[in-house]
C-alpha cells in the first residue's frame, strides 16, 4: 500500500516568469527558508542516528518519532512546492503496516522514500541556505545602495565615507549619491538570479521528495 498526497483542484502554477511580483514572492520565501533550512540538517542527524542504532532492538522505537518529524518537515515543503508549481508531489511512502513498534521501525528503514527524505534534509539545508542567502543578499544590497546617501547623512563620516575598503573617500551627501547606481546593479542581479535559484531549490525538492513530479516539470 502506498500513501500519497492528493493534489487539490485549486493548486496553482507560478505566474509568468517576467513578473516582478513573482520574484518578490520568492524573496519572502527565501527569508523564511534561510532561517529554517538548517532544521533539515538537524533532522538528518537525528534520523540517521536512529536508523544506525535501530538494529539494537531496544533503540528501534526511536526511529518512529524521528521519522514522523522528518516526514512532517518534508510534507511542508511538498505542499509549498505544489502550491508554487502545481506539481503532483506524491510522497510515495510504503505503509509500515501493523504490528509492534520494532516491526514498523524496520519497515520504515526498508522504505526507499525514507532514505530520500533523509538525504533531502541535509542537501536541502545546504542548497536552500545558499540560494536564499544569494537572493536576499543581492536584494538587500540594492536597498543598501539606494539609501546610501541617507546612511551617510545620519552617521559619522568614518562610517560610510570610506566605501570599498577606503578606495573611495566621500566628503558630502552629494558625493554619497554616486553610490546609488550600484543599487541598479544589485537589483538587476537579484532580478536575474531569483528564478534560476528558485528552480534549483524546487527541483531538488521534487527530485528527492517526489521523483516523478520533477520529470518534465518547469518553473
Amino acid at each position: 500500500m502506498v500513501t500519497t498526497i492528493d493534489v487539490p483542484p485549486t493548486a496553482r502554477t507560478l505566474p509568468p516568469a517576467h513578473r516582478v511580483p513573482l520574484r518578490l514572492h520568492l524573496l519572502g520565501r527565501s527569508v523564511v527558508i534561510m532561517f529554517t533550512s538548517l532544521t533539515g540538517a538537524a533532522l538528518f542527524s537525528f534520523w540517521i542516528t536512529a536508523a544506525a542504532i535501530s538494529p539494537l532492538t531496544i533503540f528501534a522505537i526511536a526511529v518512529l518519532p524521528v521519522t514522523a518529524a522528518v516526514r512532517g518537515y518534508a510534507n511542508i515543503h511538498r505542499r509549498a512546492a505544489r502550491q508554487l508549481t502545481g506539481w503532483p508531489m506524491q510522497a510515495g511512502y510504503r505503509s509500515p503496516g501493523e504490528g509492534s513498534a520494532i516491526k514498523r521501525a524496520w519497515s520504515i528503514g526498508r522504505d526507499r522514500q525514507s532514505w530520500r527524505d533523509a538525504f533531502w534534509c541535509v542537501l536541502h539545508s545546504i542548497v536552500a541556505c545558499f540560494t536564499s542567502s544569494l537572493t536576499l543578499g543581492f536584494f538587500a544590497g540594492g536597498v543598501f545602495y539606494l539609501i546610501y546617501p541617507f546612511l551617510y547623512w545620519v552617521t559619522p563620516q568614518a562610517a560610510f565615507g570610506h566605501p570599498f575598503g577606503g578606495l573611495v573617500i566621500l566628503h558630502s551627501v552629494a558625493q554619497a549619491t554616486l553610490m546609488m547606481p550600484f543599487a541598479l546593479v544589485s537589483f538587476g542581479i537579484w532580478y536575474a538570479i531569483a528564478l534560476p535559484l528558485a528552480r534549483l531549490e524546487l527541483h531538488l525538492t521534487g527530485a528527492l521528495l517526489s521523483p516523478r513530479a520533477a520529470q518534465g516539470a518547469r518553473l
